[in-house]
C-alpha cells in the first residue's frame, strides 16, 4: 500500500468566533494530571466515492467548532489553552490501495501512515487537534483524529465526532459549552507534579523493542468466558470489558513469570482507565467535556497462582473503589491526603500493563451519514517493531461487530512469545482476523 504525497492541507476554524471571554481555556484538576501525549483514532468507512464529501466534512466540522472550540486552539501553556481560532489542521491523502484488501489483513506499520503531522511531544504552540482524511482508490476512507491529550478523554473526542457527525447529516446537537470538567474539578496550582496519576508512569518503563498485537474475543466466546467468571459468584455481573482484562492480565503475568525465571519476580501492576462520569453521585453528565477519568490499580506479587475467577474477581474489585465516595474525596479539601495515600500504595518497582477501554462510548456509532464505520484503530507510531525505546505494555479495547471486543496489545517484545502461546488466549481470541 503507498500513500502519495498530501494533496492538500487547510486549517479549518469555526464558523463563529468564540467569544473574547472563552478565549483562555484553563485545564480541570483531571487534565492536569494527564501526561501531554497525542492520542489517535482511526475510523475506517466504506464508500463507493469519496469526491463530493471532503468540502462537506470541512463544512460541518467547521460548524461543530463552535461548541468545541478548545479544538481549534493551541496549547498556551501548563494550564491552559488559546482558544484563538487558528483552526484545526485538516490534510488530505490519497492512498493507492483498496480499503477492503487492507482490512484483510491490518498492519499496525501501515496505519503509522495515516497520521497527520509529525510524531512529537505537543508542546506551548502546538495545536490540539490535528485531522488527515486518507482517500483509498476505491472511494472508500480512513479518517485519523489526533488529539492533545490534556484537553480531552476518548468519551469527550466521541462525543465531538457524533456531534460532528450529527452536523454532517443535517440533524444539529445541543450545545455543550458550559459542561466543562472545570466546574466539578476546578484547576489546584498546589497539586504537586508528583502526586499526578502520570508521574508514576516513568518509575515502571521498561527498555526493549515494543510490538503490537491485534486480538479479537468473539461473542461467543466472551459468553464462555463470563460464564466461568461468574460461576464462583453467579449473582455477580461479569462485563466483556472485566474479562477481557482478566484474560490479558492473566496471559501476560505469566508471561512475565517465565521470562523471569530463577530471577526475582517483580510484582505485575495493572492499571484500567475509569470514566468518573459515571461513577460520581449523582452521575455527571455523559458528555461533559475534558478528561473524566482515573486509573483504577490491581497489583498482584504471586503472579503465576492467579485463576481467571480470581483475576476477574480483582478488576471488579479495584474498579469498583473509584465510586461516589472517591469522586467526592477527589473534589473536596482533602484531595491531597487522597493522592497521597494512592501514591503510597505503589511499590518502588513493578512490571506495568496499562489497559484503556473505547468500547461502549459510541465510537463505532459515529455516521457521517455514509454508515457506521467498519472498523477503528489507534496504533502510536512510536511503538515500531524497529526500534528500541523506553515504554510501557498498554492494551487498548474496542467494540467489535456482533457485540465482541477488541484487543490492541502493545507488548515488550521479551514478553510476546509467552504471551502468545497462552492456552486461554489461543483457545478464546483471534489473531489479527480480517475485517469482515
Amino acid at each position: 500500500m503507498e500513500i502519495s504525497n498530501i494533496i492538500s492541507v487547510e486549517k479549518i476554524k469555526p464558523s463563529l468566533p468564540t467569544p473574547f471571554h472563552l478565549r483562555v481555556y484553563n485545564l480541570s484538576l483531571l487534565d492536569q494530571m494527564v501526561g501531554a501525549i497525542y492520542v489517535p483514532v482511526i475510523l475506517y468507512y466504506l464508500r463507493n466515492d469519496n469526491s463530493d464529501i471532503i468540502q462537506h466534512l470541512k463544512e460541518s466540522l467547521s460548524q461543530t467548532l463552535v461548541t468545541f472550540y478548545p479544538f481549534a486552539g493551541i496549547i498556551k501553556d501548563a494550564l491552559s489553552a488559546d482558544c484563538n481560532d487558528q483552526g484545526i489542521p485538516f490534510s488530505v491523502a490519497k492512498v493507492k490501495a483498496r480499503l477492503s484488501k487492507f482490512l484483510q489483513n491490518p498492519n499496525a506499520e501501515l496505519m503509522n501512515k495515516f497520521f497527520p503531522g509529525d510524531e512529537k511531544i505537543p508542546g506551548p504552540g502546538d495545536s490540539i487537534m490535528l485531522i488527515q482524511l486518507n482517500c483509498f482508490e476505491c472511494g472508500s476512507i480512513a479518517m485519523c483524529i489526533k488529539f492533545n491529550h490534556v484537553i480531552a478523554d476518548m468519551v469527550s473526542i466521541s462525543t465531538f465526532l457524533q456531534c460532528w457527525a450529527a452536523n454532517a447529516q443535517g440533524l444539529g446537537f445541543s450545545p455543550l459549552i458550559n459542561r466543562i470538567s472545570q466546574s466539578p474539578f476546578p484547576q489546584h496550582l498546589s497539586v504537586p507534579n508528583n502526586f499526578s496519576p502520570s508521574s508514576y508512569v516513568p518509575n515502571y518503563l521498561s527498555t526493549g523493542k515494543f510490538v503490537l498485537r491485534r486480538y479479537v474475543f468473539d461473542a461467543s466466546a466472551l459468553s464462555i468466558l463470563k460464564a466461568q467468571a461468574s460461576s464462583s459468584s453467579p449473582s455477580s455481573t461479569v462485563s466483556r470489558v472485566n474479562v477481557v482484562t482478566a484474560v490479558i492480565w492473566k496471559c501476560f503475568m505469566e508471561a512475565v513469570a517465565e521470562e523471569s525465571a530463577g530471577k526475582d519476580v517483580k510484582p505485575v501492576l495493572m492499571t484500567q482507565a475509569v470514566n468518573l462520569r459515571r461513577k460520581a453521585t449523582p452521575p455527571l453528565p455523559g458528555d461533559i467535556f475534558g478528561n473524566l477519568v482515573w486509573p483504577a490499580m490491581g497489583l498482584w506479587s504471586k503472579p503465576e497462582e492467579k485463576e481467571l475467577t480470581e483475576l476477574v474477581s480483582e478488576v471488579k474489585k479495584v474498579i469498583a473503589k473509584i465510586d461516589g465516595e472517591f469522586v467526592r474525596r477527589l473534589r473536596s479539601d482533602c484531595m491531597h491526603e487522597l493522592l497521597e495515600e494512592l501514591r503510597n500504595e505503589l511499590p518502588q518497582e513493578a512490571t506495568y500493563l496499562a489497559f484503556s477501554s473505547w468500547a461502549n462510548i459510541g465510537l463505532s456509532e459515529v455516521d457521517f451519514g455514509w454508515g457506521k464505520p467498519v472498523w477503528m484503530s489507534s496504533f502510536n507510531p512510536q511503538y515500531s517493531e524497529f526500534e528500541t525505546l523506553v515504554g510501557r505494555n498498554f492494551v487498548n479495547l474496542f467494540d467489535s461487530k456482533s457485540g465482541g471486543i477488541e484487543a490492541s496489545v502493545v507488548l515488550n517484545q521479551k514478553y510476546v512469545a509467552g504471551f502468545e502461546k497462552n492456552d486461554i488466549i489461543r483457545k478464546y481470541a483471534r489473531f489479527n482476523p480480517g475485517v469482515n
